[in-house]
């Protein structure tokens, strides 16, 4: 009987070791890219599957997936797909590759309860149209979804995008993102906001558009490609905070008392202030629900708080009675 050294035992494990590696990698992986699909195949290692790659093929619907319960991976990039259905069962996916596709709603993915990217751009979309985005699917995805393509989909307005707060990573690029305020609005929602893009919209030529962005976000590292230090982030949120200051107004009288009747004049509501109703004796009634305004009348400028007299000093007050003494007599010699 032969004796088997130590070094080809271990040999032979390290041989085993690789071939049950290769083996779970096959098992857990479906490579099924560019082979000129028309539907997706069944596979017999249904449950051991994590990932399947269906990308370059001639797929104009999602089917047959019901038996990846533990799918994690899923690329649909550059085929026909006009809908996102049949997505119900993978409660575990994580990434969907979608993007070069005829999809021209978001939708169908209200049940992927742990998906964290979604890669849709550059829809081949009908000309004037653009992405849109069903409410109910983004209020689903939004407590997990932290990177989102969308780039290339004639998008004018990222507001349906709002609800998405634990986003980090937002590609926004060429679409027809033209008001910087309504970006602003939606990146406010994104506290964990890293990265943004926004080239290619003609947004990028508003003034201040790169100071103003910053503006409004918190943990932004990369802007259109192009790094956000700590120390921009803490001058330009000073700067906006002191040009607020400056633009602040007066206290509007409507927003003193309540149930303010509608038919007070815009000017007699900017013009009163917070000083001129401290120390007015006209006391106002808080509330006002039981007002009419039918027979409402404007507040007499009588009831408002009076300056106070000028006095003169005794003084200038010599002078003046001089002055005029000396005027007579020069006229009556």
């Amino acid at each position: 009987m032969g004796i088997i050294s130590v070094e080809n035992s271990n040999s032979v494990a390290t041989n085993l070791k690789k071939d049950v590696t290769k083996t779970n990698k096959k098992s857990s992986h479906l490579y099924h890219q560019e082979k000129h699909l028309k539907t997706i195949p069944k596979s017999t290692l249904s449950k051991e599957t994590l990932v399947i790659y269906l990308y370059g093929n001639n797929l104009t619907s999602i089917e047959n997936l019901n038996g990846y319960p533990n799918l994690t991976s899923l690329y649909l990039q550059n085929n026909n797909i006009t809908e996102i259905r049949n997505l119900q069962y993978l409660k575990k996916l994580k990434k969907l590759y979608i993007g070069h596709n005829n999809i021209s709603v978001l939708e169908g993915l209200n049940n992927l309860v742990s998906l964290e990217e979604l890669h849709i751009e550059k829809q081949a979309l009908p000309n004037g149209s653009c992405l849109c985005f069903d409410p109910r699917t983004i209020f689903a995805i939004s407590p997990t979804l932290q990177i989102l393509n969308v780039s290339g989909n004639n998008i004018p307005s990222l507001s349906s995008l709002a609800p998405l707060r634990n986003l980090r990573v937002i590609d926004a690029s060429d679409n027809d993102l033209d008001d910087i305020k309504d970006i602003c609005q939606s990146i406010r929602n994104w506290y964990y906001l890293t990265e943004a893009n926004f080239t290619g919209n003609s947004v990028g030529k508003k003034h201040r558009y790169r100071e103003t962005v910053i503006g409004n976000t918190n943990l932004l590292r990369l802007l259109d490609g192009k790094n956000v230090s700590d120390v921009t982030r803490s001058f330009v949120k000073k700067f906006e905070e002191e040009k607020l200051l400056r633009t602040k107004q007066g206290v509007i009288l409507s927003d003193v008392v309540k149930g303010l009747p509608k038919n007070y004049p815009p000017p007699l509501k900017k013009a009163v202030s917070a000083s001129m109703l401290k120390g007015s004796k006209c006391k106002l009634v808080d509330d006002m629900s039981t007002f009419d305004e039918k027979n409402a009348v404007y507040i007499a400028w009588q009831a408002m708080p009076k300056r106070r007299p000028y006095i003169k000093s005794p003084l200038l007050k010599r002078k003046q009675e001089n002055s005029m003494r000396s005027g007579i007599i020069n006229k009556f010699p």
